[in-house]
């Protein structure tokens, strides 16, 4: 049988994550309490609180789970049989045990107050004479105090430890490891077509056997809770979980089963990871549907499928970001750290994907022939560059872009991806001179010049570098003989023999604007050039 119940319903009978039993109060106060009647069942009943009331009826003030406490007035001078209506008023009531004191009104337990208590299964506790009912409130509420503390230490660092089983190559499955092994239940993973996709913990049943569960799961709205029982000793609680999107989509179900019924802490690890599968599912399904939506928008058009507003608004649930929100691009070339092929393996591609999914927040994210190329809302901090780096990636950093900006974005940020490997370094749009040189960059610089310059290199070092110190000066004052000579301080007709000679060296038209542009930034690549 199965039957709903609320999100938050109790599993026993303390309010909060803690169930403190007898036996642990007796334990703490040998010297002020002894127990007469023991409780029935093998294990000790669980406390909600412990309440004093000295009234003939406390029952209208009682929630139940109470250890009550009485000096016996109620049953001063009763009758065996008053006494025993006064214990069956608190057995129907849900008292979880007596305490008496048997001083100053009784000098022992009253007649027929232990065969009672036997008969009704209550257990008995006297209490010592001098020891104030306060003394025992006080110890009770201290000792919930400190586990309650203790138990929220522990609901942290499960929470931590689900969190990193999200971040974790496999987050569903190895987010229901860490749930089983907490909870101590065995628990399953379904989609909205019912089938099992993940597993921890040996379910002890089948998809036939939880499709009545998901049933009636998937017929109500908002959060809620099925529990069932089942034969199989480890099925006698079965409760599941709806797992929805924000519109109140069915996405899947989370089913938990164990031989006992889970506990306020329990649930509220189970609850936690509710909450994070939601997400999971939520980013694998309608998040993963904002890169399509992009692409069918800008293949078919804007004008065709909602405009630049459609446009604007997949893009901006493609990058995890607000509407409007500016975009970056950024490439990345593997480092002197990076091991293995690239690009990488079949196999090992949507590892590469997934991973730098997460570190730039993003799901535009293509691996390349030269590495990886994202669009992201990611400010691109220094420590995201660090990291990456130490994962062996250099990368170039486009400047913030609106949407018609991203393809002159693009352009930008993949004329400074040659410089990457050559300068060892990442780079930033906005920190590179917007000029041919700066773009080039000293590694890359040098390497033209070097190249641009090689038919030089057989000559003698002096003469080499009075012919190259001629052609800046002359490339510098336009090609003016008269202002070069007088520069330099050597005849015009030298210049112009040298001039010469360097065009016949190199085999170059100095009478073209484009060979001259690039002898001239050539130059400022040579040592010693100014």
């Amino acid at each position: 049988m199965s039957g709903s119940a609320p999100p938050g319903e109790r599993a026993g009978a303390s309010e909060g994550w803690v169930e403190l039993t007898l036996d642990r109060l007796l334990a703490q106060m040998p010297a002020e309490l002894e127990l007469v009647n023991p409780w029935a069942d093998a294990a000790a009943p669980p406390l909600r609180w412990v309440a004093t009331s000295e009234l003939e009826d406390p029952t209208p003030f009682l929630l139940g789970g109470e250890f009550l406490l009485t000096a016996g007035v109620p049953l001063a001078g009763r009758s065996p049989q008053g006494v025993e209506d006064y214990v069956a008023r608190l057995t129907a009531a849900g008292v979880t045990a007596l305490g008496f004191g048997v001083s100053p009104v009784h000098d022992a337990l009253p007649e027929g107050l232990a065969a009672a208590c036997a008969r009704r299964g209550l257990p008995l506790v006297q209490v010592a004479e001098r020891t104030p009912f306060v003394a025992v409130t006080r110890k009770f509420a201290a000792m919930l105090e400190a586990e309650n503390d203790r138990m929220a230490r522990h609901l942290v660092q499960t929470n931590r430890r689900m969190l990193r089983a999200v971040l974790s190559g496999a987050p569903e499955g190895s987010l229901l490891e860490v749930l089983a092994a907490e909870v101590r239940a065995w628990v399953v993973l379904t989609g909205a077509d019912g089938r099992i996709s993940a597993s921890a913990g040996r379910p002890a049943l089948d998809e036939e056997q939880l499709r009545p569960l998901q049933e009636k799961i998937f017929a109500g709205s908002g959060p809620r809770v099925e529990v069932a029982t089942f034969a199989a000793p480890e099925a006698g609680t079965v409760v599941g979980h709806p797992l929805r999107s924000e519109r109140d989509v069915n996405l899947g179900t989370l089913v938990l089963g164990a031989s006992a019924a889970f506990t306020p802490a329990q649930h509220t690890t189970i609850s936690v990871a509710v909450g994070l599968l939601e997400v999971l599912l939520r980013q694998r399904t309608v998040g993963n549907l904002a890169p399509s939506r992009l692409a069918t928008t800008l293949l078919l058009g804007a004008e065709d499928t909602g405009g630049d507003r459609a446009v604007r608004r997949a893009l901006a649930q493609s990058v995890s970001g607000a509407e409007g929100e500016p975009v970056r691009v950024v490439q990345g070339v593997p480092g002197q750290g990076r091991e293995g092929p690239w690009p990488p393996r079949a196999q090992d591609e949507l590892q590469e994907l997934l991973q730098l999914r997460r570190l730039f927040d993003t799901r535009l994210v293509e691996i390349t022939g030269y590495g990886f190329v994202t669009v992201t809302r990611s400010p691109m901090p220094g420590r995201l560059v660090a990291d990456l780096e130490a994962r062996g990636w250099l990368v170039a950093v486009g400047r913030p872009v609106q949407r018609p900006g991203l393809r002159a974005g693009h352009e930008e940020v993949s004329a400074l991806r040659g410089r990457l490997r050559a300068g060892g370094a990442s780079v930033r749009v906005e920190d590179v001179p917007c000029s041919v040189a700066g773009l080039l960059g000293p590694a890359s610089g040098r390497l033209v010049a070097d190249r641009l310059f090689a038919p030089l290199d057989g000559l003698p070092g002096p003469r080499r570098q009075m012919l190259l110190e001629t052609l800046r000066c002359w490339l510098g004052v336009h090609g003016n003989w008269d202002a070069c000579s007088r520069e330099l301080g050597v005849h015009r007709n030298s210049v112009r023999r040298h001039v010469q000679h360097v065009a016949e060296l190199l085999r170059v038209d100095l009478g073209d604007a484009r060979v001259r542009a690039e002898l001239l930034i050539a130059l400022q690549f040579v040592p010693g050039s100014p």
